[in-house]
C-alpha cells in the first residue's frame, strides 16, 4: 500500500472533509453566468409581477391570471430579492441550491440516526451527486427541489413520531408539511401525504390510528393553513379556474390523459430512464440482487419503511407518461438508502454484486478522467480564462480520486463522493463556459434587457397575439420594474408597443428596435402612428399565438 493511500486510510474523515471543501466549488462556481430557460422564467417572472402589482395573493403571468402554481415559492423568491438587492440568474437559482443543502443535511439526521453516521454522510452526498441533480437540476432555479426536501421531512416525520407513539403530533405536523408542500406545487403533496399514511399504517398495523380524532386534527391543520390563503384569494378572483387548473395540472400526466402508445412506451423504458436518471448511485441496485433481501429489509425497522414508501408511491410515476426526472426527488432518498446499506453491509465479504459494482465504477471514474485531458483541444473551451491549470487540477484530482476507489475498498462510497463533487467542479470551469457561447437565450437575454431599458418609465404593450416568451418577458420586466401585458388594440399612441411583422401591415408605425427571439418569431418595438384600423381591414396571415397552448405556461 502506498503512503499516500496509508495517509487515508489512517484518517477516514479527510475524505469527508475533502466533499465538504468541493462542495461550495461544485454548487455554487458560474451558477448565475447561463440565462434563465425552461420553466426558469416563470417563477421568477411569476416573482416580478407579484411585487409589480403589489398583490401577493394572485399570480400572473404577463399579466394574465396564473394558476398552476400556488405563491409560496414566489413568496420565498421575492423575499430574497429584497435580501439581496438583486434579481440576478444567480438569485434565482439560489433557492434550489440552498434547499439541496438543506435537503442533504436533514438526509444526514435522519439516516445517521437509523444507520449511523458514516452512512448518513454518504446518503445525504448520493442525493447531491446523483447524475441528474448534480449536472442539472441544481442550477436550475425551479421549485422541486425544495417541495422534495418538504415531501421528505413528511416521511421522516411519519416514521420518528410513530416510532414514540406520539401520533398526535405525527399527523399535525405531517399535515402541516403537506400544506406546506401544497402551497409550493398543488395536488402532489396530497397524494404522497395519503399514501404514505395509508401504506404505513397498514403494514405498522395501526390501519385504525387513519379514523381516529388525531388524524382528523391533522387533516384540520391542512385545511386551516390552505383554506386561509384561499380565503383571502377568493376576495380579488373566482376560484374555480384555480381549483380547475390545479386539477389538470395533475390530471394531465396520468396514462388516461396521454396518448395510449406514448404510455406504453413510458411503463416499457420507465426503469432503464430511472436508472441512467440518478446515475451513477442506481448501479447499486445490483446489491440487492441477493437470496434473502427482502427478509434483510424487513428485519430493520427503517429500511422497511424505506422500501414500502419507496414501491408504494413508484406506481404514480411509472404510469405517468408525463413524468420528468425531478418529480422523482422525493423518492431517490429512499432508495439510496437501502442500497447503500447493502453494498456497506456486504462489502467486507466481498460479494459477486459489490465486485461488479466496484469494477465497473472503478472503469467508469478511470475513463472519465481520462477524458479531462481534452479541454485544451476542443473549441469552444480552449480559450478559457487559466485552462491549462485548471485542467491539471481537475484532471489530478480526478486520478488521485479514481486510484483512491481502487485502494481503499472500505471508504469507497465516500470517494466515489468526492470524485462526482470534482467532476462537477470541471463541468463548471469547462462545460458552462461553453454553452454560454451556443446557448441561443444569451442573444435574446441581451436584446430584451434593451427593450427594457429602451422603454423603462413609459408604457409597453405586447400588440395582439404577438408572442413573447417568458424567457424575454422576464428581462424586460425586470429591466422596467412593471408589468409587460397583452393589448388587443392601440389605445395610447405615445406607448410601445412589441408586435410581430404581420400586424404591422398596413399599419403606420415609428420602429425603435427589433430582434428575432426562439422558433425564429421577429418582434419590432414601435409606436403607431395611425389608430386600429376596422374589423376585417387588418392582417389576416398572423400564426395562432402557441404560447397560449397549455403546455407553455407550466
Amino acid at each position: 500500500m502506498s503512503s499516500f493511500t496509508l495517509w487515508f486510510q489512517q484518517r477516514p474523515w479527510a475524505l469527508m472533509v475533502l466533499c465538504l471543501l468541493a462542495l461550495g466549488p461544485a454548487l455554487f462556481i458560474h451558477l448565475g453566468l447561463l440565462p434563465l430557460q425552461v420553466d426558469e422564467p416563470i417563477r421568477a417572472l411569476v416573482t416580478l409581477e407579484l411585487k409589480d402589482s403589489g398583490n401577493y395573493f394572485v399570480s400572473t403571468l404577463q399579466g394574465v391570471y396564473y394558476y398552476n402554481k400556488p405563491p409560496l415559492y414566489n413568496w420565498l423568491l421575492l423575499g430574497l430579492f429584497n435580501i439581496t438587492g438583486s434579481q440576478s440568474e444567480l438569485v434565482v437559482r439560489l433557492p434550489t441550491v440552498l434547499s439541496l443543502l438543506g435537503y442533504a443535511a436533514t438526509l444526514f439526521v435522519v439516516v445517521r440516526r437509523y444507520l449511523g453516521p458514516r452512512l448518513g454522510f454518504v446518503a445525504a452526498f448520493a442525493f447531491i451527486t446523483c447524475g441528474r441533480m448534480l449536472f442539472w437540476d441544481s442550477f436550475q432555479g425551479l421549485i422541486d427541489t425544495l417541495h422534495a426536501w418538504i415531501t421528505y421531512l413528511g416521511f421522516a416525520a411519519v416514521f420518528y413520531f410513530a416510532e414514540k407513539g406520539q401520533w398526535r403530533r405525527l399527523f399535525a405536523i405531517t399535515y402541516a408539511l403537506t400544506a406546506v408542500g401544497f402551497m409550493l406545487k398543488g395536488l402532489p403533496s396530497i397524494a404522497f401525504q395519503g399514501i404514505t399514511l395509508v401504506v404505513f399504517c397498514w403494514y405498522s398495523k395501526n390501519f385504525k390510528r387513519l379514523f381516529s380524532g388525531a388524524h382528523f386534527l391533522g387533516i384540520g391543520v391542512f385545511v386551516a393553513i390552505v383554506g386561509s390563503y384561499f380565503l383571502v384569494y377568493s376576495r380579488y378572483n373566482s376560484l374555480h379556474d384555480y381549483f380547475y387548473t390545479l386539477w389538470d395540472q395533475s390530471s394531465q400526466r396520468t396514462v388516461a390523459e396521454q396518448p395510449l402508445f406514448k404510455s406504453i412506451k413510458h411503463v416499457l423504458t420507465y426503469p432503464f430512464d430511472f436508472l441512467g436518471w440518478f446515475a451513477p448511485w442506481t448501479l447499486l441496485v445490483v446489491c440487492l440482487v441477493r437470496r434473502g433481501w427482502w427478509q434483510t429489509i424487513q428485519a430493520h425497522p427503517f429500511l422497511k419503511f424505506n422500501a414500502f414508501i419507496f414501491l408504494a408511491l413508484t406506481p404514480i410515476f411509472w404510469l405517468s407518461p408525463a413524468t420528468i426526472p425531478r418529480y422523482l426527488f422525493p423518492l431517490i432518498p429512499l432508495l439510496i438508502t437501502v442500497m447503500i446499506y447493502f453494498y456497506d453491509h456486504y462489502q467486507a465479504q466481498g460479494p459477486w454484486q459489490n465486485r461488479v459494482v466496484d469494477g465497473v465504477l472503478l472503469f467508469v471514474l478511470s475513463v472519465v478522467a481520462l477524458a479531462l485531458l481534452a479541454p485544451p483541444f476542443i473549441p469552444h473551451i480552449a480559450d478559457v480564462p487559466g485552462l491549462l491549470p485548471k485542467t491539471a487540477l481537475v484532471f489530478g484530482a480526478l486520478v488521485a480520486l479514481a486510484y483512491l476507489y481502487y485502494t481503499l475498498p472500505a471508504q469507497r462510497l465516500v470517494v466515489l463522493c468526492a470524485y462526482l463533487l470534482c467532476l462537477r467542479v470541471g463541468f463548471n470551469l469547462f462545460v458552462l463556459p461553453a454553452r454560454y457561447k451556443t446557448n441561443d437565450i444569451v442573444p435574446y437575454r441581451a436584446a430584451s434587457i434593451r427593450v427594457g431599458q429602451i422603454t423603462k418609465g413609459q408604457p409597453l404593450y405586447v400588440y395582439k397575439d404577438s408572442r413573447l416568451d417568458n424567457d424575454e418577458a422576464f428581462y424586460i420586466t425586470r429591466e422596467r420594474g412593471a408589468i409587460t401585458r397583452a393589448l388587443p388594440a392601440p389605445t395610447d399612441m405615445g406607448a410601445y408597443y412589441l408586435a410581430e411583422d404581420c400586424y404591422l401591415e398596413g399599419r403606420r408605425y415609428r420602429q425603435f428596435f427589433d430582434f428575432v427571439i426562439d422558433r425564429q418569431i421577429h418582434l419590432n418595438l414601435v409606436k403607431f402612428d395611425d389608430a386600429e384600423p376596422a374589423p376585417g381591414q387588418g392582417p389576416q396571415n398572423c400564426p395562432p399565438a402557441d404560447y397560449l397552448d397549455p403546455t407553455y405556461h407550466r
